[in-house]
């Protein structure tokens, strides 16, 4: 079964599978949020999973616990409830701290939750996720091999910046502009500095400094495995602020940006290309999404904007400062205007979706 569209079709697999991601991600995102509140006991009126009219729930620790039947995510319910036995566990009552912990634990449990797939990914295909920075070849008369790199050299640092993953000098390469880039690589032990710039290339469609990566791992360690999902976790965190500051500083254009029609396709695409290898390799796929997924959540979340756990964090820390709460008028005047810049964004990347999807 399919969704028709110009240019294809969106496997119904794939539909399901991309819910699936999105419930996994947002709800441990809410249950952060509600569990790092109970350890600071405030008052949880009601916990979701999913979306609609309510299939099974019960209550425990005074919290309503609902499974709907939309695989859309889920919330995590903070209301003053009248109803609440003790007035003083409501949210709006609790300790300044408190909530900005509680607020924060959402796009914590985001980041551990990628940190988490990763672990299962690397355990599971460590000898093909894992691409180190030692290059395999370096062409000749292109700007790495005019710089002086040459194969076996190891590229420590991307502008200053340590990198551990070959994945992570390519990202970062994508959104450099083809501007000079300071590259620290190893040789025989000893660290060398050197500025190249790399050439665009028609045939790829983007910059290049003209080497290859191909080194990988000869047996990997449980240490190993922990310290590679780390940095795997790190290139995921670093791709996601580096694509919101090319977005604001105009590098990056709206079309670069992807909401759930995009995000639909992406794992279509993949889905699609994994299967042919069998489920072992769709299930990896998809866990690897999934952690993509969920470090870019936990990162977006923190954007300052009303709306999202960073407008409310820059609203607690504010009351923290002053020790006395933002009037309710002005943070109402706050919230109703990030609300419309995040609505107009939402329309903004919905709109954006559709026009790839039918374009394809």
């Amino acid at each position: 079964m399919s969704l028709l569209r110009a240019g294809g079709s969106v496997n119904f697999v794939s539909l399901l599978y991309t819910l699936l991601i999105i419930c996994i991600v947002v709800t441990v995102h809410e249950f952060g949020h509600m569990i790092v509140a109970k350890s600071n006991g405030i008052y949880v009126k009601e916990f979701w999973v999913g979306f609609g009219p309510t299939i099974l729930s019960f209550t425990r620790d005074d919290t309503l616990f609902c499974l709907k039947p939309v695989p859309f995510g889920g919330a995590c319910i903070f209301e003053d409830d009248p109803e609440c036995e003790d007035p003083d566990r409501l949210y709006s009552k609790a300790n300044v701290w408190s909530r900005i912990l509680t607020t924060f634990a959402g796009p914590l449990f985001n980041i551990i939750l990628a940190f988490a797939f990763s672990v299962l990914v690397i355990s599971l295909a460590w000898n093909t996720v894992i691409v180190t920075t030692e290059l395999k070849d370096v062409t000749d008369g292109s700007p790495a091999y005019e710089a002086g790199l040459r194969p076996g050299d190891i590229i420590r640092e991307y502008n200053g910046r340590n990198v551990d993953l070959s994945t992570e000098v390519i990202i970062f390469n994508t959104v450099c502009n083809g501007n000079p880039v300071r590259l620290t690589y190893e040789r025989e032990g000893q660290l060398y500095s050197v500025m190249v710039k790399p050439e665009y290339s028609e045939e790829y469609g983007r910059y290049l400094f003209g080497i290859t990566f191909g080194k990988g791992l000869d047996h990997i360690s449980s240490m190993d495995i922990l310290k590679y999902s780390v940095y795997y976790v790190r290139m995921n965190i670093r791709s996601t602020v580096d694509g919101l500051r090319g977005l604001f500083l105009g590098r990056l254009g709206m079309d670069s940006l992807s909401g759930p029609v995009g995000m639909a396709e992406i794992v279509d695409d993949v889905y699609h290309e994994a299967k042919q290898e069998g489920i072992p390799a769709v299930v990896l796929s998809m866990l690897n999404l999934a952690l993509i997924i969920s470090a870019s959540l936990g990162i977006m979340n923190l954007l300052p904007l009303p709306g999202l756990d960073g407008g409310k964090l820059i609203l607690l820390f504010i009351e923290a400062l002053r020790r006395k709460p933002v009037s309710r008028d002005r943070e109402a005047i706050v919230n109703f205007v990030g609300f419309a810049v995040l609505m107009i964004i939402t329309v903004m990347v919905l709109y954006n979706d559709i026009l790839k999807f039918v374009r394809r």
